[in-house]
């Protein structure tokens, strides 16, 4: 454990300094028997390594470690093993996750990386679709983000609020010109100023909100921009919208909740410094009944 962290932090150094920086001080013998006695079950030997070296990241760090994923600290880890526990409770575990899945990381939108207590392995926990393998013990996932760094698969920037991103050799850069998909999002909202129709095209990256108009992009939106999020409703479904600083173009954009990629836009938002994820599910959920909801800024 402690031979392939030492190589992933040479590669951090270099290359995501700021990752390092935000990593906590290691957690005390004391407090990691703490939790495996509230959780009834040891620790897999790699995890607990890591945990005396380093107890997650501090939680006004930013960036994230990996992806979207915040590294938790012990504290935390606890608070998510009940809320774990209590979806399992409440939906079964084929509905949610096996008993022994322990979350460590959370991307602040409810999906979270946990690691396996019996077998070893790391999983991710995905709230609203199917659950994922990632690699087959704690030590194996550092392995892999080693891998990442050293072979330049990725992108990062410490601006955005995430991790490393892992980025595929045939991937292009999410910064690259180019015209959106058939997987991306075409929202059309009425234009008030004439009886013409605005058809805009929102992409979601890990840095930004990119803004299309047919086949031409015509901006982009940093996450570190945004001042204020609203909901409201249009059409009778619930409205987001984005205010941005004064003399920006646009200063706010609106997109409906339902849009077909709204689970990458609900994270990039988790991600707001102090954003409440209770608060805006339940805007989402009364859209209807008030004229306008304040969720964040």
């Amino acid at each position: 454990m402690k031979k392939i962290w030492s190589r992933l932090e040479g590669e951090l150094t270099s290359k995501a300094s700021e990752i390092l920086e935000s990593l906590n001080l290691g957690a005390d013998e004391a407090d990691v028997e703490a939790l495996e006695e509230y959780i009834g079950q040891e620790l897999p030997t790699d995890y607990r390594d890591f945990l005396i070296m380093h107890n997650g990241q501090s939680q006004e760090s930013n960036p994230g470690f990996f992806d979207m994923f915040s590294l938790m600290p012990l504290d935390l880890v606890q608070e998510s093993w009940d809320e774990l526990e209590g979806l399992r409770d409440d939906a079964g575990e084929d509905e949610t996750c096996p008993g022994d899945w322990l979350p460590f990381a959370e991307d602040g939108s409810g999906d979270m990386l946990c690691v396996e207590l019996e077998a070893g392995g790391i999983s991710k926990y995905v709230s609203s679709d199917e659950n994922e393998e990632l690699a087959d013990s704690f030590e194996g996932w550092l392995a892999d983000i080693h891998a990442i760094l050293k072979n330049g698969e990725y992108s990062y920037d410490p601006a955005s609020g995430f991790g490393i991103q892992p980025q595929g050799p045939d991937e292009e850069d999410d910064d690259d010109e180019g015209s959106v998909s058939d997987d991306d999002d075409v929202v059309v909202m009425d234009n008030d100023d004439d009886d013409d129709e605005t058809s805009m095209a929102y992409k979601f990256t890990a840095k930004m909100i990119e803004l299309y108009e047919g086949e031409e992009k015509v901006g982009t939106v940093a996450w570190g921009d945004i001042t204020k999020v609203r909901v409201s409703s249009y059409a009778g479904d619930p409205l987001i919208s984005i205010n941005l600083p004064e003399g920006s173009d646009p200063e706010e954009l609106e997109i409906p909740a339902n849009v077909a990629s709204s689970d990458k836009l609900f994270k990039y938002l988790g991600k707001l410094k102090g954003w409440d994820k209770e608060a805006f599910e339940e805007a989402l959920a009364n859209a209807d009944k008030d004229e306008e909801i304040l969720v964040w800024g």
